[in-house]
């Protein structure tokens, strides 16, 4: 009973200590490490709550050793190996018989030992902790939850590409140009129709301009070839250059558009003009 007592008062202190630390660690995490050196009475709390528990400390070691001085020398065991048999609980091999149980598999008995003391404080510190983590997180302001953390981040996300697009799209020339999305088509069809549709039509069906929606080109039928007629025009039949009035992006958005029109047939087609193209992965596929 003796021991039993001394048992549970070791228990009592060093659950003190788990009380003591976690709000700790729960009042430092709310904290930058800015605020706890600008701010002089931060600090101060911060020391004292880490003096008190070295101190803590100190009492249970002082406390071992007292405890271990009444013991008869032949009880006696070396700190490392004292603290081990604490936070292990194990029974020593030539006492295992008086916690065997009853049950018994292919000639194996069970032993009813407890759990290890430290797994028992472990888990006893998780309840702790969880109180401070559900105030945090969910009473106190500076708490955010992963799913708040998450919209934050894809909001970020969001800002960056759109950041990014600006830049990239400033890059785009006729060496690099590629076929736009259906969201770039459409956005290539509402230019097209504003700039382009009163020299080639609604439809692409040529006006003053070519037809646009046949095979035949006057200037080259690939994706390269169209953005570069726009880019820069063709001055001695009348088509101006669109690199001052367009961006990159938007110069290619109406490449593309105009490369969706072929075969679409429209009526009152304009007569074919320049030579035929035939598509780089059609060619390839023969």
């Amino acid at each position: 009973m003796k021991e039993q007592s001394k048992v549970n008062r070791m228990k009592s202190l060093l659950f003190i200590i788990v009380m003591t630390a976690m709000p700790c660690v729960s009042w430092a995490e709310s904290k930058e490490p800015t605020t706890l050196i600008a701010d002089p009475m931060s600090l101060a709390i911060y020391v004292i709550l880490g003096l008190i528990l070295l101190v803590l400390l100190y009492t249970i070691y002082m406390l071992k050793a007292f405890i271990d001085m009444q013991k008869p020398a032949s009880e006696q065991k070396p700190m490392l190996a004292g603290i081990i048999s604490k936070l292990t609980d194990t029974v020593p091999v030539e006492f295992e018989e008086a916690i065997l149980t009853d049950h018994a598999y292919d000639g194996i008995r069970e032993l009813d030992n407890n759990l290890p003391p430290w797994w028992k404080y472990m888990f006893y510190a998780t309840i702790v902790y969880s109180f401070g983590y559900i105030y945090y997180y969910h009473f106190y302001d500076n708490g955010t939850l992963q799913i708040k953390e998450y919209e934050q981040e894809v909001a970020q996300a969001k800002i960056d590409i759109e950041e990014y697009m600006k830049h990239a799209a400033n890059s785009i020339d006729e060496t690099n140009v590629k076929f736009a999305d259906s969201k770039g088509i459409e956005g290539g069809k509402a230019l097209y129709l504003q700039n382009c549709a009163a020299c080639h039509g609604q439809s692409g069906e040529g006006i003053v301009g070519p037809n646009l929606t046949d095979e035949y080109w006057l200037h080259g039928g690939d994706i390269k070839d169209v953005f570069k007629t726009i880019k820069y025009g063709v001055p001695q039949n009348g088509m101006i250059s669109w690199k001052a009035q367009m961006s990159p992006l938007n110069i290619q958005n109406v490449a593309s558009y105009i490369k969706s029109l072929k075969g679409t047939n429209p009526p009152n087609g304009k007569a074919p003009q320049g030579d035929k193209y035939e598509e780089k992965d059609k060619l390839s596929s023969k």
